[in-house]
């Protein structure tokens, strides 16, 4: 009787410790943040939560959800996590004149619920065509659209059989067309709604203040660092096709944009595709301007680090340029995580087919001292086929990617001592919306 009864307790402290350590388990794992992606299939947002313990995503209630127009192209989180911004780009459409709209271009706004629901509250049109990226200032106070073409009616863009000063970009075709521009909005900080800066320093024939801000020929990127606004200019052959970095000063205040160089920067790169400070869960943070240069090295890329230096020229680092991973294709987006220590950058590879073996995560140290990157042991690391946006979840375990050709989303887990990225324990990949273009994520769960 007595041993019998020792293994009775013996059991029911057994199985305590099992309910304690399940108990234990489940209430770590809770949703740590919400992650979304863009899609141009079916024109949708996906809505994930994101799980602390595993990195699992679940879809969240009536996800997917529309994106209040036409080809989500970029999307983002505004700081503090309440709202959400898509960047539709619009579907082109040629008349017999050949002017060119986009039907269904806009800036939509959503609101964040508890469980990851978006509600549909307003929409924004830039003052451009063909608009191609989107970005907060760090602050959150303003948001910047960079568009393909400046307007130069409100009824699309013509392209013209000759120069002007008008039209002064030559395209491909042979024809000429605006140059780039980007429009500026405040953002209410109570409802997320928009509200168009004009230009205070230029003016329209008519003498009234032009409702944007001119970039250089064929943008591809732009981005915000140390108060200044970079555009990546892929150029034309009216400037023999240099490409170039346009550089503002952002005032913190009005949200003004305002000319800083003579001249805008000369990259002495053959194909831009990126130029960035994005870290963590943000689009800004990052102590250095990244630029990919995806048709060097035969394609497989460069990455070209830069510091800001005065009146927003950007200084090369000592040991200037730094090749991708031969065996990368294509690199298209870069992330430095949270706490500053590495470099990743995802390479898209060739833009069909569901096994992608080029599609790939490549990645570096950064040293803390001098900014020197060195390649981290183990990479090449793999992810889903078309990738083109990568983000650091907010508790800075996870990396998650988007990937337009499987329409899927991968997460990895993050190694903090080494920048190893490694699958998820309990499944990596999950659906998202159809091809995904982009991707952001909140911390703000309540």
């Amino acid at each position: 009787m007595k041993f019998k009864k020792i293994g009775q307790i013996s059991l029911a402290a057994v199985v305590s410790l099992v309910l304690m350590f399940g108990a234990t388990s489940c209430m770590n794992d809770y949703t740590v943040g919400f992650v979304f992606t863009v899609g141009t299939q079916y024109n949708q947002i996906g809505s994930f939560r994101e799980r602390y313990e595993t990195g699992l995503l679940n879809a969240a209630p009536g996800s997917p959800f529309g994106s209040g127009g036409t080809n989500p192209v970029r999307t983002f989180v505004l700081s503090g996590g309440r709202y959400l911004y898509v960047l539709n780009q619009g579907a082109a459409q040629t008349d017999s004149s050949g002017n060119i709209t986009y039907t269904g271009a806009n800036v939509s706004l959503f609101s964040i619920g508890g469980s990851g629901t978006l509600a549909f509250q307003a929409s924004y049109t830039s003052q451009g065509f063909n608009s191609i990226r989107f970005i907060p200032d760090t602050t959150g106070k303003f948001v910047f659209i960079l568009d393909t073409y400046a307007p130069q009616s409100s009824s699309g863009v013509t392209p013209q059989a000759s120069y002007s000063a008008a039209y002064p970009c030559q395209g491909s075709d042979g024809k000429y067309y605006p140059t780039g521009d980007i429009t500026a909005f405040n953002i209410d900080p109570n409802t997320g709604r928009l509200s168009i800066i004009t230009n205070q320093q230029q003016q329209n024939a008519d003498g009234t203040q032009l409702p944007y801000f001119p970039v250089g020929c064929a943008p591809v990127d732009f981005t915000v660092s140390s108060g200044f606004v970079f555009t990546a200019d892929a150029g034309s052959k009216t400037n023999n096709d240099v490409q170039t970095v346009f550089p503002y000063a952002l005032n913190a205040s009005t949200g003004q944009l305002t000319l800083t160089q003579n001249a805008p920067l000369v990259m002495g790169t053959q194909g831009m595709s990126t130029i960035s400070v994005a870290q963590g869960s943000l689009l800004s943070g990052s102590k250095y301007v990244y630029v990919l240069d995806a048709a060097a090295n035969g394609g497989s890329g460069e990455i070209l680090p830069f510091t800001v230096g005065t009146n927003g020229s950007l200084q090369a680092l000592t040991n200037g340029a730094v090749a991708n991973d031969s065996t990368a294709s294509n690199p298209v987006s870069l992330l430095v995580d949270s706490k500053g220590k590495y470099l990743f950058v995802v390479s898209a590879g060739p833009t069909s087919g569901i096994v992608n073996p080029i599609s790939q995560i490549t990645g570096w140290t950064i040293d803390p001292t001098n900014g020197t990157l060195q390649h981290i042991a183990g990479e090449p690391f793999g992810t889903g086929s078309g990738v083109n946006c990568i983000v650091q979840d907010p508790s800075n375990q996870y990396i998650y990617t988007s990937s337009f050709n499987d329409s899927q989303i991968t997460g990895r887990i993050l190694d903090p001592n080494s920048g190893n990225l490694t699958l998820l324990r309990r499944g990596s990949t999950f659906n998202s919306v159809g091809n995904p273009t982009w991707c952001a994520i909140s911390g703000r769960t309540s």
